[in-house]
């Protein structure tokens, strides 16, 4: 049976005997891709393709990286579709079909960027229709170069082979009352959904005339991760014991003393220039993120998610490639 597997890495490391190249409608290509045109001398794609078009031609001059080269019509004005990426995947598997040579073909997330379709959606198409058409000893191998967009495909790998999985639920808990640090959790819980995680924050879901001592507490128990970003105005309210935040330490440290020792629900966030002069008393213990840059810090984020969906953060423990 033909075989799908994601890859850490760029396609053009090593050998392949087909290297898939995206495209668009009107001949236009990606700085990345143009980049590796010119280093391999490899031709420009031809204008006027359509899109889930494929053209193959043999790689002259560069048969140590592949045999042939693909050039896959992935966007259409800025846009891709779902259908004709499959195709796209068709027609990669039906030219090992008919190419016994043709066994290991290299594509890169075709449609992800310019083309705006979801990583694993993308990845679902080109599995669906290389599947379908590929000689059972052929392989289609997807090079993701981001190890952020890496490490969330691996944990969505169900998605991607059509099984369903609920997303990680993730209540943000927090007192920011100025304008820079409520712009700072609402653009972090829209940095999260983008990545697939359902970030649940009383500015989005918190309705009017909605009880809400009882819309924390269901929030809190149906999480399975819980983000406390602490600044002083948050260290503050616990330990005067003010407002909504009272109850949502009480509900907290409730649900912390029912859990073990080692567990992972609670990620501490701490916003000030000093750890410690945002650190409540009964957080004191909790290894924190300490993030008092902008939400932006691209380091943070990316440790965050990975904490978020149980990826190992220890590079010894993590794949390079995993199959579909």
């Amino acid at each position: 049976m033909p075989s799908v597997k994601l890859r850490l890495g760029d396609m053009f490391d090593g050998p392949a005997d087909l290297i898939v190249l995206p495209c668009s409608t009107v001949g236009t290509i990606t700085g990345f891709v143009a980049r590796r045109l010119v280093q391999h001398s490899i031709p420009h794609p031809q204008t006027g393709m359509a899109l889930g078009e494929v053209e193959i031609v043999p790689f002259e001059g560069g048969e140590k990286i592949a045999q042939f080269v693909a050039f896959a019509t992935s966007v259409h004005r800025y846009a891709s579709s779902l259908k004709e990426l499959k195709s796209i995947g068709q027609a990669l598997g039906k030219f090992t079909a008919e190419n016994a040579s043709v066994k290991y073909v290299a594509a890169p997330l075709l449609g992800a960027g310019a083309g705006g379709i979801q990583s694993e959606l993308v990845a679902a198409a080109l599995r669906e229709g290389f599947t379908a058409a590929a000689a059972d000893d052929a392989s289609l191998v997807i090079h993701v170069l981001h190890q952020e967009v890496y490490d969330r495909l691996k944990v969505n790998r169900r998605i991607i082979q059509g099984q369903p999985k609920d997303p990680v639920r993730v209540f943000i808990s927090h007192a920011s009352d100025t304008d820079e640090a409520v712009d700072w959790v609402k653009t972090l819980a829209l940095y999260l959904i983008e990545q697939g995680i359902q970030a649940r924050l009383d500015r989005f879901h918190l309705r009017r005339g909605m009880d809400k001592n009882h819309w924390m507490t269901n929030e809190i128990a149906m999480a399975r991760k819980v983000i406390v970003v602490c600044d002083e105005r948050y260290k503050a309210r616990v330990e005067g014991r003010v407002g909504g935040v009272a109850w949502e330490t009480m509900i907290i440290q409730g649900d912390i003393s029912s859990l073990p020792p080692d567990t992972t629900k609670y990620q501490v966030v701490v916003r000030t220039s000093e750890i410690e002069r945002g650190l409540p008393m009964y957080l004191k213990s909790r290894y924190a993120f300490h993030a008092p840059g902008p939400v932006q810090d691209q380091a943070f984020r990316e440790e965050l998610v990975k904490e978020l969906l149980d990826v190992p953060i220890d590079p010894t423990l993590e794949m390079r490639e995993f199959s579909l």
